[in-house]
């Protein structure tokens, strides 16, 4: 069958399916995952640029001679992950978030993200390209600019089949490739050498199973910390994901304590609840499960350590999940959080979020080390000793390592583990080993 050019007519029909394709999606997401429902704007871009890019291959690949790829062939693969993304949003509609395999449902979607991430860069590219041959058509008439654009799209084509193979390696390998990275901090409010290890972003029902936990709990243990921080999201959609993991976590161990802060994904608001005070009710048992494994979550409030009855001079505040964006979760207090802090302790500060650190330098907070993940680093960058990069720095001007300003520190860890997508390329799952030191 050959590839005709597309008429208007046609297009029509494109953009007529296109919005009644996101007015159910939109209806979905409100009921059943009220929290990202005005993501459905971003979901209207992506579909949009899947309709040019669409329309841009059967123009350019319309059939020139026998050994071309049919027409069925093409339509097909090239709509699968819009179809299976259909599939897994009619199978959510009808069953619930809290009724489908969460691991399932977010590994389909999240791979189907993946390859709509890499066709969107290559609308970008293929819109830029149609920009400029609309200018020089419009200054020389008779240039011929199809040939050019044939190439362009055969060299995406086969840059969109590389990316995809990384971003499967990504998901199956990278997601589980843990790295340990070593950070040292010299204080004259320490008195002696103190280690924390620093752990983000667990998002448990992304994980296929829990060998891969079990290693990071070992590598944790390994390092023999004081302390172990972890800086929220712990889980992805509600706290029924953490009891099946609560064996395998039981086993962490530091010898001063572990404390935990909450994450916008611990409120409960990425899935729906009959009613808020269920929602909240949630939110309780997450604590709760947390605290029966001998763990400190740190809600607004301070902790200051001691050895018997001395104090080590050393100061945990934690605040809930705070954002100067004021997004749908902002339950933190920083005010609260500091009311009862001793200046003269070295102060960590855990909150999830690293913009809480703006906070910290504008009021010129007695927060010593903030500690943070929140970002991911995007999953996907460069992330070395000499190179340090991600898409997510244009977002957050801090993303992922250390930074300074004003004698104050900040640390975001770039999580363990994956949310979105479940796969990591070249942003490999973190654990960081912080050595406090006089």
């Amino acid at each position: 069958m050959k590839l005709a050019i597309m008429k208007n007519k046609t297009l029509k029909y494109y953009i007529l399916g296109g919005i009644i394709a996101l007015g159910i999606l939109y209806i979905i997401l409100a009921i059943h995952i009220p929290a990202v429902k005005m993501r459905i704007f971003f979901f209207a871009l992506w579909l949009f640029g899947e309709i040019y890019l669409w329309i841009s291959i059967l123009n350019s690949f319309k059939s020139r001679g026998k050994k071309k790829m049919s027409f069925p062939i093409l339509l097909i693969l090239y709509w699968l992950p819009a179809f299976i993304i259909a599939t897994t949003m009619g199978v959510l509609a009808t069953k619930g978030i809290h009724e489908v395999n969460k691991t399932i449902y977010l590994t389909v979607v999240g791979i189907c993200i993946m390859q709509y991430l890499i066709k969107f860069l290559l609308f970008i590219i293929v819109l830029l390209y149609d920009g400029m041959a609309f200018l020089i058509r419009s200054l020389h008439k008779k240039a011929d600019i199809k040939k050019g654009r044939r190439i362009l799209l055969r060299t995406l084509l086969g840059f969109y089949v590389v990316t995809l193979i990384l971003m499967f390696y990504g998901t199956i390998w990278g997601a589980y490739d843990f790295k340990v990275r070593e950070i040292n901090i010299v204080s004259e409010k320490i008195r002696e050498e103190f280690k924390i290890v620093l752990i983000s972003d667990l998002h448990l029902a992304v994980w296929r199973d829990q060998a891969p936990l079990e290693k990071a709990v070992q590598l944790i243990n390994e390092q023999q910390p004081d302390v172990i921080f972890i800086t929220g999201d712990l889980v992805q959609f509600s706290s029924e994901e953490f009891i099946e993991y609560m064996p395998l976590l039981s086993q962490l161990k530091a010898h001063r304590g572990i404390y935990s802060v909450l994450g916008n994904h611990d409120y409960g608001r990425y899935a729906r609840f009959s009613t808020d005070s269920a929602r909240k009710e949630d939110v309780f048992k997450l604590v709760l499960y947390q605290t029966l494994l001998g763990w400190k979550v740190l809600n607004n409030e301070s902790v200051r350590l001691y050895e018997d009855t001395v104090p080590l001079g050393i100061t945990i505040a934690g605040v809930e999940y705070y954002s100067p964006k004021k997004m749908f979760v902002n339950e933190g207090d920083i005010t609260k959080t500091f009311l009862h802090v001793d200046s003269s302790d070295f102060v960590v500060f855990l909150s999830h979020d690293p913009q809480a650190w703006d906070e910290v330098i504008r009021r010129n907070l007695p927060a010593n080390l903030t500690l943070s993940g929140h970002t991911h680093g995007m999953q996907l960058g460069i992330y070395s000793n000499r190179v340090m990069f991600s898409p997510v720095s244009i977002l957050y001007k801090q993303w992922g390592g250390l930074y300074e300003k004003q004698g104050k520190r900040l640390y975001v860890n770039v999580g363990l583990g994956s949310v979105g997508f479940p796969a990591r390329v070249g942003m490999p799952p973190e654990i960081t080993v912080i050595r406090l030191t006089p």
